[in-house]
């Protein structure tokens, strides 16, 4: 069979339609049973830093496809993702695998306290040193970040970005990641290597702004925060202070494009 690790979002859901449609068997790992569903695979919902429970699942399977869960930004990110990281590459230790995806980020580079940048670089250098094929999915910033500024933009008209309103960024849909991911998973087994993937175009939040405004019928404007800000503003969101300085961290490598 073949394991999805995180198999219940855009990305994962893509990547389990994309290797049932080549009838594979799947099982679909969640933190809750009730994330997962579908009379097509089989889900175990078991908490990733188990890491013996998680051990004896990969040991049933053929294939697998990582994508590595975040950690509550109430709390310290940078700990509990790095914990969960060696729990998950302790547990494919030593396996007889056909193939690993795992799925990580434009920018993926070594520091502390640079949020999902330094995190998932350790991820990918840690399945690089398994004796496994091992394909590693880089993708832009999701299409669907935007989607979380939607309603506010609709109440008072304003779209409020940390990032410069005139800049471009590659995007890309996670839809696409899965499926992309997916066909990485049933490649032949030799095949390995980083494969970036991103929309065919950039765009800049002033052109996301532009997109809001048709749906919603009214102007919207952006409004884009200054760097000075960008930690207040993690830290008015619910995020704990050490998760608020790795962000603000990763919010400056990608929006100085130190990639």
């Amino acid at each position: 069979m073949d394991v999805i690790l995180g198999g219940t979002g855009h990305v994962g859901r893509a990547v389990v339609k994309t290797v049932l449609a080549a009838g594979h068997d799947v099982t679909v790992v969640s933190r809750r049973a009730s994330s997962a569903s579908g009379g097509e695979f089989s889900t175990v919902a078991l908490d990733v830093t188990d890491t013996s429970t998680l051990r004896t699942l990969f040991q049933k399977a053929r294939r697998v496809f990582v994508l590595h869960p975040p950690a509550a930004v109430s709390g310290n990110t940078d700990i509990e993702e790095r914990r969960t990281v060696r729990s998950i590459l302790t547990a494919l230790q030593g396996l007889r695998l056909e193939k690993l995806v795992v799925q990580s980020t434009y920018g993926a580079q070594p520091g502390e306290h640079c949020g999902d940048l330094g995190v998932l670089y350790e991820l990918e250098q840690g399945a690089r040193r398994l004796d496994v094929a091992v394909c590693i999915v880089r993708a832009a910033y999701y299409m669907t970040n935007w989607a979380g500024l939607l309603e506010s933009a609709k109440a008072t008209g304003v779209m409020k970005t940390l990032l410069p309103f005139a800049q471009a960024f590659p995007r890309v849909a996670p839809e696409d990641v899965g499926h992309f991911a997916g066909q990485m998973l049933l490649s032949d087994e030799g095949q390995s290597g980083i494969y970036n993937i991103e929309g065919p175009k950039a765009y800049t939040p002033d052109e996301v702004a532009g997109v809001f405004s048709d749906l919603l019928g009214r102007s919207v404007q952006v409004e884009s925060v200054s760097q000075d800000q960008w930690y207040a503003t993690y830290l008015a969101n619910g995020f704990s202070a050490e998760a608020a300085r790795s962000y603000t961290a990763m919010t400056g490598l990608f929006v100085h494009q130190r990639l």
